[in-house]
């Protein structure tokens, strides 16, 4: 079977705060909007008599450390499966951008073996067994676009007609999730929460220029310190003509609204590193793309 593994982007991010006790003592509680891109990896799984991973990038581990792995370790505990996969991973979604890629490839890899092995598993424990394998995992059962806390457990989907055309780039370099978290100052972060809010509602609304303009990240506070060229770059997409920029997750990759397409290319020419072009994943793209879940079913 195969399979893309779409990927998303935050259009805003707030960082409430550790939490305190229970299972996810430790864990940040955020208030997150995700919003699925058409930019893919493209995962292909057959039979085997042994697991084994190849991927076409170097920078990609092919052991236990792989999320794809990780997600059949977990079926084959969960459900007392002995059969094994050979995983073929294609990707183009970079690594350590803040675009959560690996994230997005366990959910595909659990989408994918639940029909290849006809388990039947409803979304709700779909979502149950992703966040098992990280927090951004349950997402993409989801959105679409929705409203995540992540390690609070809370995932809202946010209904939207909304469609986006952004440059995303690429400075050359990753950002660790660890790294961003030990720079927070926790007396900057939290602040923009009425403006997530607000967000919210224009996703509802369908106004799009009630979205951009309410873009923001937390993390810029700390992850543009350690990392000037960020910085930079969110500058310079500003003034290649980007409507708005924003990080994305903890970083690297910095991302530009255009108005479309021909927009989008123009900023893309002016830009002095590495870039993407992607669009909002409508719901029709994602559907046709397998028999996995599509936007908004939760059951």
């Amino acid at each position: 079977m195969e399979r893309h593994s779409y990927t998303r982007l935050t259009l805003a991010l707030d960082i409430i705060g550790r939490i305190a006790d229970g299972p996810w003592k430790g864990y940040h509680e955020l208030a997150v909007i995700k919003h699925k891109i058409d930019l893919f990896d493209t995962i292909t799984i057959e039979p085997a008599s042994r697991l084994s991973l190849e991927c076409n990038d170097p920078g990609v581990p092919c052991d236990e450390r792989n999320s794809c792995l990780q997600a059949v370790t977990l079926l084959h505990k969960e459900y007392k499966i002995d059969r094994s996969v050979r995983i073929n991973l294609h990707k183009r979604i970079p690594v350590m951008g803040g675009l959560a890629g690996g994230s997005a490839n366990a959910a595909t890899t659990l989408q994918i073996l639940n029909d290849l092995w006809k388990l039947h598993l409803p979304a709700r424990r779909l979502i149950k067994l992703g966040r098992m394998l990280g927090m951004d995992v349950p997402f993409y059962f989801i959105g679409g676009t929705a409203l995540d806390s992540e390690a609070a457990g809370h995932c809202e989907p946010l209904p939207t007609k909304v469609a986006l055309t952004f440059v995303l780039a690429l400075p050359g370099f990753g950002v660790s999730t660890a790294e961003a978290y030990r720079g927070i100052d926790y007396s900057s972060v939290g602040h923009d929460r009425p403006l997530t809010e607000r967000m919210k509602q224009y996703c509802v609304a369908n106004d799009r220029q009630g979205v951009v303009s309410s873009m923001h990240n937390d993390f810029e506070r700390s992850v543009f310190l350690r990392h000037p060229r960020l910085k930079a770059i969110k500058e310079e997409l500003l003034g290649a003509g980007c409507a708005a920029a924003v990080l994305s997750g903890s970083g690297s990759t910095v991302v530009g609204v255009a108005s479309d397409k021909e927009e989008a290319v123009v900023i893309q020419k002016k830009m002095k590193c590495r870039t993407i072009i992607a669009s909002t994943l409508m719901q029709r793209a994602e559907s046709t793309s397998g028999k996995g879940l599509t936007n908004g079913q939760t059951e």
